[in-house]
């Protein structure tokens, strides 16, 4: 098997694994609440990818366990409310999949859990193979309970309800970042949702830069944008993150 499913196949696993430790109290957040929301409204408005949606994002710590949640509309619900618990798993997966010096994003790994192995020449007579990834992005379900208590009127604030829970959720499509220190220390991930997948993740790109938590290595960090891999999306030239 490619080593590279092999690595694939054994961070997801440690993803499930993680969730099923249960709930966690918040260990200290490298992002505090006024920090991701700076960030995400600059990003948001430097953006012109995607529907012109606004986002939520979310902030997981090492532990997985929620630690900062903000949005950059004018309102709660100025952005999907379904998207604040699709951003928290954003989180959860990247966090869960990204090592000291190799990050992994939730946009990469969308080829990897298709139920075969896309072919690059739609005319090929090659027979498409099985993609040994299939079914893992299904395994680790996210605790509802955890995603939709608590009081509305704090949702995206410095008490959203969601802190200091380990949400969990596994996502496959742009929007999910690790975010680390000093370059190559990973510390936490990030999740943006509330737009196209191309642009949460071309969104999330520019956050993540905006809080100086970028990686330099380049790991399975950026997407590529085709039938094969990564899907395009409407309106989606000048996305950030991509090869």
């Amino acid at each position: 098997m490619n080593p590279k499913y092999l690595l694939m196949s054994g961070l997801l696993a440690a993803v499930g694994s993680l969730a099923a430790t249960g709930n966690a109290n918040a260990a200290a957040c490298p992002v505090s609440h006024g920090q991701l929301h700076a960030a995400l409204k600059k990003a948001a408005q430097d953006d012109s990818t995607g529907l012109n949606n606004n986002f939520w994002g979310v902030v997981v710590n090492r532990e997985g366990v929620v630690c900062a949640v903000a949005f950059s509309g004018s309102k709660i619900d100025s952005q999907w409310l379904l998207s604040r618990q699709i951003a928290a798993a954003k989180a959860f997966t990247a966090n869960g999949l990204s090592l000291d010096g190799f990050p992994i994003s939730t946009g990469a790994l969308y080829s990897f859990v298709l139920p075969v192995v896309p072919q690059g020449d739609p005319t090929s007579q090659v027979a498409p193979s099985a993609n040994p990834l299939f079914g893992l992005n299904g395994g680790n379900v996210m605790d509802s309970q955890a995603a939709y208590k608590g009081n509305y009127s704090n949702f995206g604030s410095a008490n959203d309800p969601m802190i200091g829970s380990r949400v969990g959720g596994t996502i496959t499509f742009g929007g999910g970042f690790g975010l680390y220190s000093g370059g190559s220390n990973a510390v936490c991930g990030l999740g943006l949702s509330g737009d196209t997948a191309c642009a949460d993740h071309s969104t999330a790109w520019r956050t993540r830069i905006n809080l100086g938590l970028a990686p330099t290595a380049a790991g399975l960090d950026r997407i590529t944008l085709s039938p094969t891999a990564h899907p395009h999306c409407p309106n989606d030239t000048g996305t950030q993150g991509t090869n």
